[in-house]
């Protein structure tokens, strides 16, 4: 038998609004939405049904594209891991702040009530239910791959912070478009901060994601980028851990103050702005820029996989059916539709996912995927816990047109900034000359 998703009833209201639920649903909600560090183990994930290993074929029959996007941010992380050790000290040091700095980001704003506002689809390595393991390595291949070939055009901190802030979303913005169709994460439903959407993305994600990376970059330059010593390094490493997710709401704050945007509500007009504002300092230093000269073997493998892996996405768009894709896990809490709760901004939000109303691009009628499922991905229905499956594509030319041209983009950039550049001396230079003479 196949079980829709249960919808929560309020029983009892509470001086705060919100409802009082059973023990099972209850206990849920301590387990995985309470303040103790999201990597510490907690007793109660026992009763969730979840798995730390989650077979790959199984991942594969119900998320196909998922899996390949799983394996393929392992290993990119490897290969920016071998870049980092090949350079040296520093570079192993950025690889390390970038794993730290993203995961403790996604911690924070899983770990807070009024900010939790997505979930990630169960992939076959699960460090939490609601981290994978390939998360903190998609944050070591679009940020450390950013700051590190940023460095190699040699521009100044200014220039060289926007400019990884940018090219930080080349790599992330083909991805959060392909992993919001495809269901390898959700969002929530009206949080305000993720509320206006391009192709799917919330526009605050884009803005996030140049706005992190960015200070990402500042924070390193200032703290590690001129240290000698191994002390310098750590203390640099701690410091970029902890300030690069205040220095990006401070600079989203910022964006959404001179574009006259309620704060915590991020529209087209931060999004163009930040664009507008990065650029043109980018360009402003660009005649300045002083080039790393050298030619290295781990810069032209990195830059290789970075080609294949705008290639994967790229070819995904074009040849993969989200309608087939099926994620059961933890999701938006589905209940009562009038209960509403502000944010940590003061935007009202839904507390619970409506199902009548809801507008994701996924459907809670999945009984048709779910009777194909032998596996038993859809035997386990709760309020949090339930399957959704994805839907066809209504503009299909659309999105793998914006997918491709930002991947092409993404393609460009990067085979510019890892390519070799080796100086001729000017002995080699008049040997050169002579010869024509």
């Amino acid at each position: 038998t196949v079980h829709s998703p249960v919808r929560h009833k309020c029983k009892v209201k509470r001086d705060n609004g919100l409802c009082t639920t059973d023990n099972a649903i209850l206990a849920f909600q301590l387990s995985v939405f309470s303040p103790p560090a999201m990597l510490s183990y907690n007793p109660e994930w026992d009763s969730l049904p979840w798995n730390h290993f989650n077979s790959p074929i199984e991942r594969f029959m119900v998320l196909p594209s998922f899996v390949l996007g799983e394996f393929f941010f392992i290993f990119l992380s490897l290969v920016t891991l071998i870049h980092a050790v090949s350079h040296g000290r520093l570079h192993t040091a950025v690889w390390v702040a970038a794993f730290t700095a993203g995961t403790a980001n996604d911690v924070i704003f899983m770990m807070l009530p009024m900010v939790d506002n997505f979930w990630q689809s169960q992939a076959c390595i699960m460090l939490t239910p609601r981290m994978p393991l390939y998360i903190p390595c998609v944050y070591n291949v679009f940020m450390y791959s950013s700051t590190v070939s940023c460095w190699r055009l040699g521009l100044s901190t200014l220039a060289s912070t926007c400019l990884t802030g940018l090219m930080g979303e080349m790599i992330y913005s083909p991805y959060d478009i392909t992993g919001a169709k495809f269901l390898w994460w959700t969002w929530h439903d009206t949080d305000a901060s993720v509320r206006h959407r391009l192709l799917g993305v919330p526009i605050g994600s884009s803005v996030w994601v140049i706005t992190f990376t960015a200070s990402f970059q500042l924070l390193v330059s200032l703290s590690m980028k001129n240290s000698t010593t191994l002390k310098g390094l750590l203390s640099g490493l701690l410091m970029t851990t902890c300030l690069a997710t205040p220095v990006m709401v401070l600079q989203m704050s910022i964006l959404q103050l001179l574009t006259l945007e309620s704060q915590g509500l991020p529209t087209y007009r931060s999004l163009v702005l930040v664009l507008l504002v990065y650029v043109s300092i980018v360009a402003l230093h660009w005649k300045k820029r002083k080039p790393e000269l050298s030619a290295d073997l781990s810069n032209w493998f990195l830059m290789v996989c970075l080609e294949w892996y705008f290639l994967f996405l790229s070819v995904n768009m074009l040849s993969a059916d989200p309608a087939t894709h099926l994620s059961s896990g933890v999701h938006q809490e589905i209940g009562d539709c009038s209960i509403t709760a502000p944010d940590l901004t003061g935007h009202y939000r839904q507390v619970y996912l409506c199902q009548a109303t809801h507008s994701q691009d996924y459907s809670l009628s999945c009984d048709t995927l779910c009777s194909e499922n032998m596996f038993g991905d859809c035997q386990a229905q709760t309020a949090t816990w339930y399957s959704v499956c994805g839907r066809e594509h209504h503009h299909y030319q659309l999105w793998v047109a914006v997918t491709l041209g930002l991947a092409g983009l993404g393609s460009v950039v990067y085979a510019y900034a890892l390519r070799d550049r080796e100086e001729q001396s000017k002995e080699g230079v008049q040997v050169i000359i002579s010869k024509m003479d």
